[in-house]
Protein backbone atom coordinates (compact mmCIF):
# COMPACT_ATOMS: atom_id res chain seq x y z
CA UNK A 1 0.00 0.00 0.00
CA UNK A 2 1.22 3.27 -1.06
CA UNK A 3 1.63 6.27 1.33
CA UNK A 4 -1.07 8.58 1.67
CA UNK A 5 -0.91 12.22 0.99
CA UNK A 6 -3.45 14.98 2.18
CA UNK A 7 -4.44 17.30 0.23
CA UNK A 8 -6.89 19.93 -0.84
CA UNK A 9 -8.49 17.73 -3.72
CA UNK A 10 -8.20 14.95 -1.28
CA UNK A 11 -9.84 15.94 1.40
CA UNK A 12 -12.74 18.13 0.53
CA UNK A 13 -15.09 17.17 3.21
CA UNK A 14 -12.36 19.20 5.25
CA UNK A 15 -12.26 21.92 3.30
CA UNK A 16 -14.28 25.67 3.96
CA UNK A 17 -15.02 27.73 1.12
CA UNK A 18 -14.13 31.18 1.01
CA UNK A 19 -16.85 33.42 -0.36
CA UNK A 20 -15.64 37.03 -1.27
CA UNK A 21 -18.11 39.67 -1.72
CA UNK A 22 -21.39 39.96 -3.65
CA UNK A 23 -20.52 41.20 -7.24
CA UNK A 24 -23.36 43.25 -8.17
CA UNK A 25 -21.63 46.26 -10.60
CA UNK A 26 -22.56 44.34 -13.27
CA UNK A 27 -25.01 47.04 -15.08
CA UNK A 28 -25.25 50.71 -16.88
CA UNK A 29 -27.19 52.69 -13.58
CA UNK A 30 -27.13 55.49 -15.13
CA UNK A 31 -29.74 57.64 -14.27
CA UNK A 32 -28.82 61.27 -15.94
CA UNK A 33 -32.35 62.51 -17.45
CA UNK A 34 -34.60 61.84 -14.44
CA UNK A 35 -31.94 63.49 -11.83
CA UNK A 36 -32.06 66.65 -14.59
CA UNK A 37 -35.76 66.98 -14.99
CA UNK A 38 -37.80 68.96 -12.23
CA UNK A 39 -40.08 66.90 -9.57
CA UNK A 40 -43.62 67.89 -8.92
CA UNK A 41 -45.67 65.66 -6.29
CA UNK A 42 -48.47 67.74 -7.16
CA UNK A 43 -50.65 65.92 -9.87
CA UNK A 44 -53.68 65.39 -7.72
CA UNK A 45 -56.96 64.72 -9.98
CA UNK A 46 -58.02 63.19 -13.11
CA UNK A 47 -55.55 65.17 -15.28
CA UNK A 48 -53.47 68.47 -15.77
CA UNK A 49 -54.03 70.47 -18.60
CA UNK A 50 -51.46 73.00 -19.50
CA UNK A 51 -52.16 76.08 -21.72
CA UNK A 52 -49.98 76.48 -24.37
CA UNK A 53 -49.49 79.73 -26.21
CA UNK A 54 -49.15 79.04 -30.18
CA UNK A 55 -49.11 82.26 -31.41
CA UNK A 56 -48.78 85.83 -30.11
CA UNK A 57 -52.06 87.15 -32.21
CA UNK A 58 -52.83 89.70 -34.45
CA UNK A 59 -53.22 93.37 -33.95
CA UNK A 60 -50.55 95.33 -34.78
CA UNK A 61 -49.90 98.04 -37.82
CA UNK A 62 -48.46 101.47 -38.68
CA UNK A 63 -50.49 104.33 -39.86
CA UNK A 64 -53.50 103.42 -38.83
CA UNK A 65 -56.01 101.47 -36.11
CA UNK A 66 -54.93 97.74 -36.62
CA UNK A 67 -57.95 95.11 -36.81
CA UNK A 68 -57.62 92.88 -33.38
CA UNK A 69 -56.90 89.17 -33.24
CA UNK A 70 -56.68 86.80 -30.93
CA UNK A 71 -53.53 84.87 -29.74
CA UNK A 72 -53.60 80.98 -30.34
CA UNK A 73 -53.64 78.93 -28.10
CA UNK A 74 -54.24 74.95 -27.51
CA UNK A 75 -54.55 72.66 -23.92
CA UNK A 76 -51.59 69.79 -23.73
CA UNK A 77 -53.03 67.34 -21.47
CA UNK A 78 -51.32 65.15 -19.40
CA UNK A 79 -52.84 61.56 -17.97
CA UNK A 80 -51.19 59.44 -15.45
CA UNK A 81 -49.78 56.14 -15.94
CA UNK A 82 -48.95 53.29 -13.20
CA UNK A 83 -45.63 52.17 -13.18
CA UNK A 84 -44.76 49.51 -11.13
CA UNK A 85 -41.67 47.22 -9.69
CA UNK A 86 -42.50 44.04 -7.73
CA UNK A 87 -40.24 41.73 -5.59
CA UNK A 88 -41.56 38.30 -3.83
CA UNK A 89 -40.07 35.91 -0.87
CA UNK A 90 -40.64 32.85 0.16
CA UNK A 91 -41.19 32.86 4.00
CA UNK A 92 -38.57 29.97 4.80
CA UNK A 93 -36.31 31.97 2.61
CA UNK A 94 -37.01 35.27 5.21
CA UNK A 95 -36.04 32.98 7.98
CA UNK A 96 -33.09 30.83 6.38
CA UNK A 97 -31.38 33.86 5.64
CA UNK A 98 -32.32 36.70 8.44
CA UNK A 99 -28.20 36.13 9.99
CA UNK A 100 -24.78 36.51 8.51
CA UNK A 101 -23.88 33.00 8.71
CA UNK A 102 -26.92 31.77 6.68
CA UNK A 103 -26.36 33.92 3.64
CA UNK A 104 -24.45 36.27 1.28
CA UNK A 105 -27.18 38.65 1.72
CA UNK A 106 -30.47 39.67 3.77
CA UNK A 107 -33.54 38.09 2.37
CA UNK A 108 -35.41 41.36 3.41
CA UNK A 109 -32.91 44.17 1.99
CA UNK A 110 -31.53 42.32 -1.06
CA UNK A 111 -34.85 42.24 -2.89
CA UNK A 112 -35.79 46.00 -1.99
CA UNK A 113 -32.71 47.05 -3.42
CA UNK A 114 -32.65 45.10 -6.40
CA UNK A 115 -36.30 45.83 -7.12
CA UNK A 116 -35.51 49.52 -6.63
CA UNK A 117 -32.41 49.47 -9.11
CA UNK A 118 -34.80 47.22 -12.00
CA UNK A 119 -37.52 49.86 -11.96
CA UNK A 120 -34.81 52.57 -12.21
CA UNK A 121 -33.08 50.96 -15.11
CA UNK A 122 -36.29 50.82 -16.27
CA UNK A 123 -37.59 54.47 -15.42
CA UNK A 124 -34.46 55.77 -17.41
CA UNK A 125 -35.01 53.99 -20.57
CA UNK A 126 -38.55 54.45 -20.25
CA UNK A 127 -38.42 57.96 -20.21
CA UNK A 128 -35.37 58.29 -22.96
CA UNK A 129 -36.16 56.23 -25.76
CA UNK A 130 -38.80 56.46 -28.11
CA UNK A 131 -40.88 53.30 -28.88
CA UNK A 132 -39.25 51.14 -31.44
CA UNK A 133 -42.92 51.29 -33.54
CA UNK A 134 -43.07 54.90 -33.70
CA UNK A 135 -46.24 55.35 -31.45
CA UNK A 136 -46.03 57.62 -28.85
CA UNK A 137 -46.16 56.09 -25.55
CA UNK A 138 -46.49 52.16 -26.59
CA UNK A 139 -43.31 51.03 -25.32
CA UNK A 140 -42.11 48.16 -27.96
CA UNK A 141 -38.96 47.59 -27.37
CA UNK A 142 -37.13 45.48 -30.54
CA UNK A 143 -38.91 45.14 -33.76
CA UNK A 144 -38.73 42.34 -36.17
CA UNK A 145 -37.44 42.52 -39.94
CA UNK A 146 -39.15 40.65 -42.41
CA UNK A 147 -36.06 39.48 -44.77
CA UNK A 148 -33.29 39.21 -41.54
CA UNK A 149 -35.16 37.74 -38.25
CA UNK A 150 -36.21 33.99 -37.90
CA UNK A 151 -37.28 32.36 -35.01
CA UNK A 152 -36.14 28.55 -33.35
CA UNK A 153 -36.77 26.99 -30.81
CA UNK A 154 -39.96 25.49 -28.91
CA UNK A 155 -39.71 28.28 -25.85
CA UNK A 156 -38.99 25.66 -23.55
CA UNK A 157 -35.93 25.96 -21.05
CA UNK A 158 -33.98 22.96 -22.46
CA UNK A 159 -35.13 24.21 -25.60
CA UNK A 160 -36.10 28.50 -25.48
CA UNK A 161 -37.43 30.56 -28.39
CA UNK A 162 -33.96 32.30 -30.00
CA UNK A 163 -35.38 35.57 -32.08
CA UNK A 164 -32.59 36.17 -33.96
CA UNK A 165 -32.22 39.61 -35.26
CA UNK A 166 -28.96 39.36 -37.99
CA UNK A 167 -29.39 42.56 -40.10
CA UNK A 168 -25.96 44.82 -39.46
CA UNK A 169 -27.70 47.93 -41.04
CA UNK A 170 -31.17 47.54 -38.69
CA UNK A 171 -30.71 47.14 -35.32
CA UNK A 172 -28.43 49.25 -32.74
CA UNK A 173 -26.90 48.18 -29.21
CA UNK A 174 -29.55 50.56 -27.80
CA UNK A 175 -32.48 48.05 -28.37
CA UNK A 176 -30.53 45.31 -26.70
CA UNK A 177 -29.24 47.37 -23.90
CA UNK A 178 -33.17 48.19 -23.32
CA UNK A 179 -33.47 44.27 -22.29
CA UNK A 180 -31.70 42.32 -19.79
CA UNK A 181 -31.77 38.57 -18.84
CA UNK A 182 -34.75 37.97 -16.14
CA UNK A 183 -37.13 40.51 -17.95
CA UNK A 184 -41.05 39.12 -18.94
CA UNK A 185 -41.88 40.11 -22.08
CA UNK A 186 -44.65 39.98 -24.44
CA UNK A 187 -44.76 39.29 -28.08
CA UNK A 188 -47.41 42.34 -29.70
CA UNK A 189 -50.88 41.86 -28.08
CA UNK A 190 -50.25 38.85 -26.47
CA UNK A 191 -50.51 38.30 -22.35
CA UNK A 192 -48.64 35.53 -21.89
CA UNK A 193 -45.46 35.46 -20.05
CA UNK A 194 -41.37 35.53 -22.00
CA UNK A 195 -39.52 35.26 -19.36
CA UNK A 196 -35.72 36.34 -21.01
CA UNK A 197 -32.67 33.58 -20.36
CA UNK A 198 -30.23 34.82 -22.54
CA UNK A 199 -28.95 37.97 -25.13
CA UNK A 200 -26.34 37.67 -27.82
CA UNK A 201 -25.19 40.55 -29.13
CA UNK A 202 -22.11 41.20 -31.62
CA UNK A 203 -21.36 45.14 -32.30
CA UNK A 204 -19.49 46.38 -35.15
CA UNK A 205 -19.28 49.81 -36.18
CA UNK A 206 -22.30 51.44 -34.49
CA UNK A 207 -24.80 48.26 -35.32
CA UNK A 208 -25.70 45.27 -33.45
CA UNK A 209 -26.65 41.56 -34.58
CA UNK A 210 -27.51 39.34 -31.98
CA UNK A 211 -30.14 37.12 -30.44
CA UNK A 212 -33.11 36.88 -27.25
CA UNK A 213 -33.60 33.47 -26.01
CA UNK A 214 -37.14 33.75 -23.88
CA UNK A 215 -39.02 30.69 -22.66
CA UNK A 216 -42.69 30.42 -21.89
CA UNK A 217 -45.86 30.26 -24.57
CA UNK A 218 -46.64 32.37 -27.44
CA UNK A 219 -48.87 32.09 -30.19
CA UNK A 220 -46.72 33.75 -32.54
CA UNK A 221 -43.43 32.47 -32.02
CA UNK A 222 -44.91 29.29 -31.74
CA UNK A 223 -46.10 29.55 -35.63
CA UNK A 224 -42.64 31.74 -36.57
CA UNK A 225 -40.53 29.00 -35.26
CA UNK A 226 -38.58 27.19 -38.11
CA UNK A 227 -41.25 28.77 -40.89
CA UNK A 228 -41.47 32.63 -41.03
CA UNK A 229 -39.34 35.31 -40.10
CA UNK A 230 -39.90 37.68 -36.74
CA UNK A 231 -41.80 40.23 -38.86
CA UNK A 232 -41.27 43.93 -39.47
CA UNK A 233 -44.60 44.46 -37.53
CA UNK A 234 -43.41 41.38 -34.63
CA UNK A 235 -42.56 44.18 -31.36
CA UNK A 236 -41.44 43.03 -28.09
CA UNK A 237 -43.21 44.64 -25.20
CA UNK A 238 -42.10 44.90 -21.42
CA UNK A 239 -44.52 42.68 -19.62
CA UNK A 240 -47.92 44.57 -19.20
CA UNK A 241 -46.27 47.41 -20.41
CA UNK A 242 -48.18 47.96 -24.28
CA UNK A 243 -49.69 51.19 -24.36
CA UNK A 244 -48.94 51.83 -20.74
CA UNK A 245 -46.05 53.52 -21.36
CA UNK A 246 -44.51 57.17 -20.51
CA UNK A 247 -44.24 59.36 -23.22
CA UNK A 248 -40.51 59.27 -23.34
CA UNK A 249 -38.33 62.55 -24.25
CA UNK A 250 -37.84 60.35 -27.92
CA UNK A 251 -41.15 60.56 -28.58
CA UNK A 252 -41.47 64.17 -28.26
CA UNK A 253 -38.61 65.42 -29.74
CA UNK A 254 -38.39 63.22 -32.68
CA UNK A 255 -42.80 63.65 -33.64
CA UNK A 256 -43.06 65.51 -36.57
CA UNK A 257 -47.33 64.54 -37.18
CA UNK A 258 -50.29 63.89 -35.37
CA UNK A 259 -50.29 64.91 -31.44
CA UNK A 260 -48.50 65.26 -28.19
CA UNK A 261 -50.34 65.47 -25.34
CA UNK A 262 -53.35 66.39 -27.46
CA UNK A 263 -52.09 69.41 -29.36
CA UNK A 264 -51.33 69.11 -33.02
CA UNK A 265 -47.54 69.62 -33.84
CA UNK A 266 -46.75 72.44 -35.74
CA UNK A 267 -44.50 75.26 -35.86
CA UNK A 268 -44.53 76.27 -31.85
CA UNK A 269 -45.36 72.88 -31.08
CA UNK A 270 -42.63 70.51 -32.35
CA UNK A 271 -38.99 70.37 -31.65
CA UNK A 272 -36.38 71.34 -34.04
CA UNK A 273 -35.55 68.29 -36.06
CA UNK A 274 -32.42 67.86 -38.67
CA UNK A 275 -31.75 65.15 -41.16
CA UNK A 276 -28.08 64.30 -40.76
CA UNK A 277 -28.71 62.75 -44.47
CA UNK A 278 -25.85 59.81 -43.53
CA UNK A 279 -23.33 62.71 -43.06
CA UNK A 280 -21.09 62.27 -40.06
CA UNK A 281 -20.89 64.13 -36.61
CA UNK A 282 -19.65 67.83 -37.28
CA UNK A 283 -19.49 70.97 -35.21
CA UNK A 284 -21.00 72.08 -38.10
CA UNK A 285 -24.23 70.02 -38.07
CA UNK A 286 -24.39 70.47 -34.05
CA UNK A 287 -24.46 74.51 -34.56
CA UNK A 288 -27.05 73.88 -37.01
CA UNK A 289 -29.07 72.62 -34.21
CA UNK A 290 -28.23 74.94 -31.52
CA UNK A 291 -28.69 78.21 -33.31
CA UNK A 292 -31.87 77.25 -35.02
CA UNK A 293 -32.72 76.14 -31.73
CA UNK A 294 -32.53 79.87 -30.48
CA UNK A 295 -33.65 81.59 -33.14
CA UNK A 296 -36.86 79.17 -32.80
CA UNK A 297 -37.32 79.55 -29.09
CA UNK A 298 -34.60 81.95 -27.63
CA UNK A 299 -33.28 80.10 -25.56
CA UNK A 300 -29.70 76.96 -26.20
CA UNK A 301 -30.14 73.33 -24.54
CA UNK A 302 -28.35 72.83 -21.57
CA UNK A 303 -27.57 69.07 -22.23
CA UNK A 304 -26.63 66.95 -25.32
CA UNK A 305 -27.48 63.15 -25.25
CA UNK A 306 -25.66 60.99 -27.31
CA UNK A 307 -25.38 57.43 -27.82
CA UNK A 308 -21.65 55.73 -27.03
CA UNK A 309 -20.95 55.31 -30.71
CA UNK A 310 -21.42 59.09 -31.55
CA UNK A 311 -19.80 60.16 -28.35
CA UNK A 312 -16.73 58.36 -29.07
CA UNK A 313 -16.92 59.68 -32.84
CA UNK A 314 -17.23 63.59 -30.93
CA UNK A 315 -14.12 62.84 -28.48
CA UNK A 316 -12.36 61.89 -31.98
CA UNK A 317 -13.50 65.08 -33.32
CA UNK A 318 -12.46 66.87 -30.57
CA UNK A 319 -8.96 65.41 -30.36
CA UNK A 320 -6.81 68.18 -32.16
CA UNK A 321 -8.62 70.75 -29.65
CA UNK A 322 -7.67 68.96 -26.23
CA UNK A 323 -5.04 70.66 -24.30
CA UNK A 324 -2.83 68.95 -22.05
CA UNK A 325 -0.97 70.82 -19.24
CA UNK A 326 2.15 69.04 -18.33
CA UNK A 327 3.73 70.30 -15.36
CA UNK A 328 7.48 70.56 -15.06
CA UNK A 329 10.10 69.38 -12.83
CA UNK A 330 7.28 66.89 -11.73
CA UNK A 331 8.81 63.98 -10.18
CA UNK A 332 5.90 61.94 -10.10
CA UNK A 333 4.91 62.94 -13.39
CA UNK A 334 2.05 61.38 -15.09
CA UNK A 335 0.68 62.69 -18.96
CA UNK A 336 -2.75 63.23 -19.06
CA UNK A 337 -4.22 61.96 -21.86
CA UNK A 338 -8.24 62.34 -21.75
CA UNK A 339 -10.97 64.94 -21.09
CA UNK A 340 -12.39 64.57 -17.36
CA UNK A 341 -15.49 66.44 -19.15
CA UNK A 342 -16.52 67.37 -22.51
CA UNK A 343 -18.70 70.75 -23.21
CA UNK A 344 -19.94 72.46 -25.78
CA UNK A 345 -19.87 75.94 -26.19
CA UNK A 346 -22.78 77.79 -27.27
CA UNK A 347 -23.72 81.55 -28.12
CA UNK A 348 -25.70 81.42 -25.00
CA UNK A 349 -22.72 79.58 -22.25
CA UNK A 350 -21.15 76.23 -21.68
CA UNK A 351 -23.42 72.41 -22.33
CA UNK A 352 -22.50 69.85 -21.37
CA UNK A 353 -22.48 66.67 -23.28
CA UNK A 354 -23.46 62.69 -21.56
CA UNK A 355 -24.02 59.47 -23.35
CA UNK A 356 -27.04 57.58 -22.54
CA UNK A 357 -26.86 53.90 -23.39
CA UNK A 358 -30.53 53.75 -25.22
CA UNK A 359 -30.13 57.01 -27.75
CA UNK A 360 -29.59 54.95 -31.21
CA UNK A 361 -26.15 55.17 -33.04
CA UNK A 362 -27.53 57.70 -35.63
CA UNK A 363 -28.85 60.17 -33.55
CA UNK A 364 -28.12 63.42 -31.10
CA UNK A 365 -30.69 64.82 -28.36
CA UNK A 366 -30.25 68.47 -27.64
CA UNK A 367 -32.40 69.17 -24.61
CA UNK A 368 -33.84 71.94 -22.78
CA UNK A 369 -34.87 70.66 -19.03
CA UNK A 370 -36.35 73.54 -18.08
CA UNK A 371 -38.90 72.55 -20.16
CA UNK A 372 -39.33 68.81 -19.04
CA UNK A 373 -41.30 68.33 -15.69
CA UNK A 374 -42.16 64.62 -14.20
CA UNK A 375 -45.55 64.86 -12.97
CA UNK A 376 -45.89 62.52 -9.88
CA UNK A 377 -49.04 61.95 -7.95
CA UNK A 378 -47.90 62.98 -4.40
CA UNK A 379 -45.28 60.67 -2.51
CA UNK A 380 -43.68 59.73 -5.69
CA UNK A 381 -41.82 57.00 -6.58
CA UNK A 382 -42.45 54.69 -3.41
CA UNK A 383 -42.79 51.32 -1.42
CA UNK A 384 -46.07 50.65 -0.70
CA UNK A 385 -46.51 50.58 2.43
CA UNK A 386 -49.82 52.16 3.64
CA UNK A 387 -50.36 48.83 5.40
CA UNK A 388 -47.53 49.72 7.74
CA UNK A 389 -44.78 47.23 6.31
CA UNK A 390 -43.26 47.01 2.77
CA UNK A 391 -43.58 43.32 2.81
CA UNK A 392 -47.17 41.84 2.39
CA UNK A 393 -48.37 38.72 3.20
CA UNK A 394 -49.80 37.29 0.23
CA UNK A 395 -53.39 35.63 0.45
CA UNK A 396 -52.81 31.98 -1.19
CA UNK A 397 -48.99 31.03 -0.63
CA UNK A 398 -46.42 30.94 1.86
CA UNK A 399 -44.66 34.39 0.13
CA UNK A 400 -44.33 37.99 1.06
CA UNK A 401 -44.25 40.41 -1.53
CA UNK A 402 -43.24 44.22 -2.07
CA UNK A 403 -44.22 46.79 -4.45
CA UNK A 404 -42.18 49.78 -5.44
CA UNK A 405 -44.12 52.37 -7.99
CA UNK A 406 -46.06 55.50 -8.50
CA UNK A 407 -47.87 57.01 -11.43
CA UNK A 408 -47.63 60.05 -12.99
CA UNK A 409 -46.27 61.21 -16.66
CA UNK A 410 -43.44 63.08 -18.39
CA UNK A 411 -44.35 66.10 -19.48
CA UNK A 412 -41.61 67.53 -22.57
CA UNK A 413 -42.22 71.31 -24.27
CA UNK A 414 -41.04 69.82 -27.52
CA UNK A 415 -40.75 73.62 -28.46
CA UNK A 416 -37.34 74.28 -26.70
CA UNK A 417 -35.67 71.24 -27.84
CA UNK A 418 -33.84 69.44 -30.79
CA UNK A 419 -33.01 66.33 -32.86
CA UNK A 420 -30.40 65.49 -35.05
CA UNK A 421 -31.44 62.21 -36.78
CA UNK A 422 -29.86 60.22 -39.82
CA UNK A 423 -26.19 60.66 -38.53
CA UNK A 424 -23.39 58.38 -40.29
CA UNK A 425 -22.62 54.95 -38.07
Amino acid sequence: MSSWTYTASNETNLMKIKYGKLIEKQFAQDNVLFGRVKKMETFVGKQVDRPIIQSIGGGVSAGSLPTANESKTALATITSKKLYAAASVDRETMKAAKKDEGSFVRMTSFPVKTATKAFNRNLERMITRKSADGTIGNGALIGGNASNSNVTGAGSSGCPYVINFSNASTYFPAEFQAIEVGDILHVNSETSELEVVDISESVVNGYSTGSISVVGTSTRLAALAGSGPFAAADYLFMQQSKGNELTSIGDAISASSGSLYGVSSGRRWQAYQKAAGGAALSTDLMNDVVINMIRQSGEAPNLILMGHHQYIKFLNLLEDQKVYNLPARDKKFKGQVSFSAIEYISPKGVIPVVMSRFLDSDEVYFLNDNHIEMHLRPGGFEWFDEDGTVFLRNSSSDVYDARYGGYGQLFVNPHFQGYLSGLAV
